[in-house]
């Protein structure tokens, strides 16, 4: 199992709920997130337009994706309390099926990873002993 989470992603007008995978090893130094192609469709982030390209060092070598800089309100899905804002970039990945976050996001968001494997994770300034469980997979 992994450790996912609920997020809403806001273009405008568009809003997109869906799941996301908290991915410790997508180390950055902004908040980058990765979403599918599937989902850049329904963002108008795809095909790219006038945008610039990260070059990606992914577990299959090199990649390079197109990059919007700032474009992306992600909202952390909360059912108990007012959910969590940041403003992200965003990395189109043709090789992936879900939303990844890097660390940089998870940390903005204060999300706090209790036991990866069960999916067990918390927010940073949640009650002593609230444990919260992995949102289900999405794929697009």
């Amino acid at each position: 199992m992994a450790c996912r989470v609920r997020v809403r992603l806001v273009k405008g007008d568009e809003a997109i709920e869906t799941s996301a995978l908290v991915n410790s090893g997508f180390e950055t130094d902004a908040p980058d997130i990765v979403i599918p192609v599937e989902l850049a469709k329904r963002l108008s982030l795809w095909p790219p337009q006038e945008t610039a390209f990260a070059l990606l060092d992914t577990g299959g070598g090199e990649l390079s994706a197109p990059y919007y800089e700032s474009s992306i309100e992600l909202e952390l899905v909360l059912g108990d309390r007012e959910p969590r804002r940041v403003l992200v970039n965003v990395i189109v990945n043709p090789h992936v099926h879900e939303v990844l976050l890097s660390d940089f996001v998870a940390s903005a968001l204060g999300i706090a990873l209790l036991d990866i494997k069960r999916g067990l994770w918390r927010l940073v300034d949640d009650p002593q002993g609230k444990v919260r469980e992995t949102a289900k997979l999405e794929e697009w």
